[in-house]
């Protein structure tokens, strides 16, 4: 018999997902399924753990199981990927931003989650890729990178960074303290920008929320690439940066949807995939693998309610400064 292949990082959510993995087997063995588990150390070890485990055959595996936050599962979309496996993949969501799970439209409640891995739909979605690492949310540099940074420092020292709320707080404190913003040249398609950018985030899926603002566009399964950058605020800083908050439009945002993105930047930096740190470079070569893998969703799938539309200014990449 096939079996439902569980790969748990345990200290999610400051060990939400610990709570979670009893409940995911007990409603697996309910179900008259077989299951097996690979608990991976951290976020970063899922990828190659569940790609050795798939590779080697030894298991006729029918589902994939992500338990765990945002790096967890972008751990299991690489390890499906880089292994050449098609199995869907169904995630229960344990993480403290879980922007992946809001992204994809599926229940962030642990026990409905579950019923979503017994009596789900396949959907398939598409897979961003980002100099040979794969995504489904968000890549990132600059300000975007720096959040992330500060989110980890605050989830460590404080007991209230347990909440999405975090996200806010660390945007809010790095965008008005004067972030140096950083030499780029973009090419999206056919338009291009060179100039002084704070930040820029490729997003696939349709959620990226709490650390900014929301897609204007949103879909997981058009074939296409949404661009953010914003360029240098000139002025009242703490203004536009509270509005940025709230997602309303500052005319140094500009959004530009795409297929491929190409960017060079003034020197090595660092980068963010799916909220977790993914190392620095000084060029990233973007592009999208079109319904690469299929996610288990609710029935009918969430992906093809109604869309979500945002107060932000779809604009297009401008000319070089």
């Amino acid at each position: 018999m096939a079996l439902t292949l569980i790969v748990a990082n345990l200290r999610s959510g400051g060990g939400r997902a610990r709570d979670a993995l009893p409940l995911v087997t007990n409603a697996l063995r309910r179900a008259g399924r077989e299951y097996d588990l690979i608990v991976t150390p951290n976020a970063d070890e899922t990828a190659s753990l569940l790609a050795t485990a798939l590779r080697s055959g030894e298991q006729d595996v029918a589902q994939v199981v992500a338990l765990g936050g945002d790096g967890t599962i972008n751990g299991a979309v690489n390890g499906l990927v880089s292994s050449g496996a098609d199995i869907p993949l169904g995630i229960v969501a344990c993480g403290t931003g879980n922007e992946t799970v809001r992204s994809l439209g599926l229940p962030k409640n642990t026990r409905t989650a579950i019923q979503t891995l017994l009596r789900g739909r396949v959907c398939p979605i598409d897979v961003g890729v980002v100099n040979g690492r794969y995504f489904l949310n968000t890549f990132g540099l600059g300000a975007d990178v720096e959040v992330v940074k500060m989110t980890n420092m605050l989830r460590s020292r404080y007991r209230f960074a347990r909440n999405r709320s975090v996200y806010y707080v660390a945007a809010l404190m790095l965008l008005s303290s004067g972030f140096e913003p950083f030499r780029v040249d973009v090419e999206a398609d056919d338009r291009s920008f060179g100039g002084r950018a704070l930040m820029i985030a490729v997003a696939n899926g349709r959620i990226y929320g709490e650390r900014l603002l929301a897609l204007p566009s949103p879909s997981l399964t058009d074939g296409l690439l949404d661009v953010y950058l914003l360029q240098e605020l000139a002025t009242r800083r703490f203004r536009k940066t509270a509005r940025l908050l709230r997602r309303l439009p500052v005319p140094e945002l500009s959004v530009q949807r795409c297929s491929q993105v190409t960017i060079h930047l003034d020197q090595r930096r660092e980068a963010q995939v799916d909220g977790s740190l993914a190392g620095a470079a000084s060029s990233f070569s973007l592009s999208l693998l079109p319904a690469r893998i299929s996610v288990i969703h609710p029935t009918p799938p969430a992906l093809v309610a109604t869309p979500v539309f945002s107060t932000v200014p779809a604009g297009s990449l401008a000319g070089r400064a």
